[in-house]
């Protein structure tokens, strides 16, 4: 089968296309040809159909809102992408018309490709299913989250809540500009073309009902992740892996060290990943003003070396401060057998089995943080156990053959209602 997959990017920039390059390789492991659509940025990986790749908003390097250059073309672009793209469709209709997928899986489209993309697929009879990895279609941030706190305001009230609070960007102008645009999509009814959501969470579809989404149309399939080896021996290593950025909790995991640094002496404290310049700026002044001498930033490492830091370390941290979506940091430090101290928090409280295969603490407290990790660090035994737990919990519910079976009775029930309409 000849399987399209949509994203607007086509590099690892965070969990969305870290799914999208395993599933291509487990696709392409079942016999399948992939054939991937995006923008054409240059940080790209190489692909035989980046032809049909769409130009960026601005520049071939300006990649994040923040970094591209205002002129009147990119902001026609930008303009253009949050309603409709008649670029998008065309070069879209283009590929379809000379690769003929069989089976469409759409990720992220929305701001930067636009809904036309569902058009394409839509007007070109294949089928196709949307695959949400954050709060998007029902928050204009796509994360529930404002003024560093929890909002569900856009849920249980009216998106004009958004332009009162200037959620997109932290700009009037741009929270405007999404408000109208998603006022036209719904006008449009381009959601109405989605027969089918994926969803890796639980908490995610129950969001998404409560704004008022049809359960039907959810259907849940767990992030899959690869089990890599056996869990080995642990070392004092303390981790962190992911986006380093305010909502992620970062500074609230070293404000929980800083509480029991004595205890720390012969421990590594390991943070991986890459994001905000000024937030980790922030996290280096805090490291300097609590001594933590022996807290390292890698910033951005290959997966690889990620697992194997993941695989020593006694345990790993997911401190977030927002609902998350199933952070494959959680599955990825499962998958070599290293427990996880998580935030008791949105779509973690269905990942994390509390006393089975990690351990919660409250979500921002980071005094009950430092009590959790002491007690873990006192407790060596039980972080092992713990560990074990969530390698064998992983091997059971969030394997690669289960994900594949599920994904292709999705694509059998959609051939299948094709034909009967």
């Amino acid at each position: 089968m000849r399987i399209l997959i949509i994203n607007y990017r086509y590099f690892v920039s965070g969990g969305p296309e870290r799914y999208l390059f395993n599933l291509k390789s487990l696709l392409e492991s079942k016999g399948h040809v992939v054939i991937p659509f995006s923008i054409n940025y240059s940080k790209n990986v190489p692909s035989e159909y980046s032809k049909y790749f769409v130009t960026p908003l601005s520049g071939f390097d300006e990649i994040y809102f923040k970094d591209q250059k205002l002129t009147l073309k990119s902001i026609y672009k930008t303009l253009e992408r949050s309603f409709y793209s008649y670029e998008v469709f065309n070069k879209m209709s283009l590929l379809i018309n000379e690769q003929k997928p069989d089976f469409a899986i759409v990720l992220h489209y929305l701001k930067k490709l636009s809904p036309s993309v569902l058009s394409a697929l839509h007007k070109s009879k294949i089928p196709f299913v949307v695959r949400l990895s954050d709060f998007l279609m029902i928050c204009p941030n796509a994360h529930l989250f404002r003024d560093n706190q929890i909002c569900e305001l856009c849920i249980k009230g009216s998106l004009i809540n958004s332009v009162k609070y200037s959620c997109v960007q932290n700009s009037k102008a741009a929270t405007i500009v999404h408000y109208f645009a998603t006022k036209y999509h719904n006008f449009k009814k381009y959601f109405n073309l989605i027969k089918y959501f994926i969803v890796p969470s639980k908490f995610t579809m129950e969001k998404m009902i409560e704004a008022g989404y049809e359960q039907n149309r959810f259907i849940h399939i767990p992030t899959f992740v690869y089990l890599n080896s056996t869990p080995g021996e642990k070392e004092n290593i303390i981790s962190y892996v992911g986006r380093i950025g305010y909502i992620k909790g970062v500074h609230i995991l070293i404000k929980a060290l800083s509480l029991i640094s004595d205890r720390l002496k012969d421990f590594r404290i390991i943070i991986m990943g890459n994001g905000n310049k000024d937030y980790m700026q922030t996290l280096i002044e805090m490291k300097e003003n609590y001594n933590l001498t022996n807290l390292e930033f890698t910033g951005h490492l290959a997966k690889d070396e990620i697992l194997g830091i993941l695989k020593k370390s006694l345990f790993s941290v997911s401190p977030q401060l927002w609902y998350e979506n199933i952070p494959n940091s959680v599955l990825e430090s499962f998958s070599v057998g290293t427990t996880v101290i998580g935030s008791e928090l949105g779509s973690l409280k269905e990942l994390i089995n509390d006393g089975k295969t990690g351990i919660f603490f409250k979500s921002g407290d980071f005094k009950d943080l430092s009590n959790k990790m002491l007690y873990l660090i006192n407790n060596k035994d039980i972080a092992i156990k713990l560990g074990y737990n969530a390698y064998n919990y992983v091997g059971e519910f969030h394997n690669p053959e289960v994900h594949y079976n599920k994904l292709m009775e999705v694509y059998y029930r959609l051939v299948n209602t094709n034909k009967s309409i």
